[in-house]
Order: C-alpha cells, then sequence, then structure tokens
C-alpha cells in the first residue's frame, strides 16, 4: 500500500453503524418471541455477599441475562432458517435437526459457527430517492424495474459476492413506530427477489421487518431456500443513503453458534 497501512486508509473513512437497537419491548416479528433482557446481579447484593465472604470488601459488579430468538431487532439469517417442503437448496434437513441445533448438515448446507468474518463490497440501491421519495408507500412491493432503475441512477452494478443493502426507508420507523414497522414496511416482490437472485450477492440486507411484500416469506424462499444467499434484517441504512455511499466495504461477524440457523448481529459499512 506505498507505505500505508491499512489502518491508515480507514482512519480517513466514515463508519456507519448498520444495526439496530436492542431492548425489552422492541419489535420483532408476530410469529416470534419476545426480546427480554434483565438485571440478574445488582451491586448492592453482590457488594453485600463479596462483604460477607471476605471477597475484596466494597468491591461488587453487575450482570445482564438475555433471553431472545436470534432473529431479533438486526439479525443474520442462514438458508437453514427456513425450508420448503423440509427441503432446503434440494436437501431434507429433517434427519439434521437436535434440540440443540443442527448437526453434520451436508454441504453446501451449514450452521452457523462455519460463517466466516464477512467483509463485502457493499452496494446500496436507495429506491424511494431513485423514485423522488424519502420513504416507499405502505406495503409497497419492489419490482425488478426499481432495482434496475436504482441502480442506473446511483451509477452502480451489483456484482456475484456483493453484499446488497437495500433501503425502503422503514428503518427509521424501528424506535419510533412500532405498529408501522411491523405492519406496514414495503418490500421485495416475488420477481425482485428473483432479479437478486439472479445477480448472486453473497449476502443481502434490508431495513425492513422482513425481505418481501405481500407474501413476505416467498423472497425468504427464493433468496434464501432456493439459491442458498445470506441475509440480514432490521437493518439502519438512513445515514448511509443520507450520505449517498452506495459503495462501501460492509463488515459483518456472525456469532459462532454451534447448530444455529441464525445470530444477532452489529454490521458496519465502511466508506
Amino acid at each position: 500500500m506505498s507505505g500505508q497501512s491499512l489502518f491508515d486508509v480507514l482512519s480517513k473513512a466514515k463508519v456507519y453503524d448498520l444495526g439496530q437497537a436492542y431492548w425489552p419491548n422492541m419489535p420483532v416479528h408476530p410469529f416470534d418471541p419476545p426480546f427480554q433482557f434483565y438485571l440478574y446481579r445488582y451491586h448492592e447484593y453482590v457488594r453485600k455477599s463479596f462483604d460477607e465472604m471476605g471477597i475484596q470488601p466494597g468491591f461488587s459488579d453487575a450482570i445482564s441475562l438475555i433471553i431472545t430468538s436470534m432473529h431479533s431487532g438486526t439479525h443474520f439469517d442462514l438458508p437453514i432458517h427456513m425450508s420448503q417442503d423440509m427441503k432446503v437448496m434440494g436437501i431434507d434437513v429433517r434427519p439434521y435437526q437436535r434440540d440443540v441445533g443442527f448437526k453434520d448438515l451436508p454441504e453446501p448446507l451449514h450452521s452457523m459457527e462455519k460463517v466466516p468474518p464477512l467483509l463485502l463490497r457493499g452496494v446500496l440501491l436507495d429506491i424511494p430517492a431513485y423514485k423522488g421519495l424519502d420513504i416507499l408507500p405502505e406495503r409497497y412491493a419492489i419490482t425488478p424495474e426499481d432495482m434496475e432503475g436504482a441502480a442506473q441512477h446511483q451509477g452502480v452494478t451489483l456484482q456475484e459476492g456483493d453484499c446488497l443493502l437495500v433501503r425502503t426507508g422503514y428503518g427509521r420507523f424501528f424506535e419510533t413506530d412500532r405498529d408501522t414497522y411491523l405492519y406496514k414496511w414495503a418490500g421485495l416482490s416475488d420477481d425482485a427477489a428473483r432479479w437478486v437472485a439472479a445477480r448472486r450477492p453473497r449476502l443481502v440486507g434490508t431495513d425492513n421487518l422482513s425481505l418481501g411484500v405481500p407474501a413476505p416469506f416467498n423472497s425468504h424462499r427464493i433468496i434464501l431456500v432456493e439459491n442458498g444467499i445470506y441475509t440480514m434484517k432490521s437493518l439502519d441504512l438512513e445515514r448511509l443513503a443520507a450520505d449517498r455511499q452506495h459503495i462501501s466495504t460492509v463488515v459483518v461477524l456472525p456469532l459462532k453458534i454451534k447448530g444455529g440457523e441464525a445470530s444477532l448481529i452489529r454490521p458496519i459499512a465502511i466508506a
């Protein structure tokens, strides 16, 4: 790098936090369990116990406890998260399910511990901006023409192995309007999902609750189940879009959960 360290290069870039916050009663998919967060240990009780046991008098700590599915808020999905007729990419997943997750999955299927740290070229398609809007209409189904038009308008091309980021504008409601976020979001039409799958990105991320409308699971079937493309949802793409950073470097570090089908994440974009 001609004498420049990677840090020198990155220090001049801007880092965009693409993750949403987590808190009790946060919006999660109506089919999923709620996100629960508790303080399991309080300072005053721990100090009393430590004092009584003679363990460093005056010292204390607090420890929190989370109870959640891996599909709360900003999260990462593997193909084995969904199936069609019990099959994922043509493989019957039933023999590989256990109470503690998936085990001995045949290739190309795998569980979360096999997902490497992801450093990908990010391509943001800002669909509202292309259409001259701030946000897409409620329950709007994005078309392939919208995807093509946004790419041309922004001067970008989605390449195989990229991370596609699709902005609908509904990420802004995650903390402010639970009802709109859970029930009124816009997303990919089935044909738009096929448009995406045909370009073979490695990862597809959206700022809404689920990938598609009006039938949300069709896009999952097309992208995850049939084509084995990773997905992430409930992103915050507002600042990236406001700065018109249509090309970035996206970094995603999922948890290495053995047998897992998904993971909570905090992705970033560097531009």
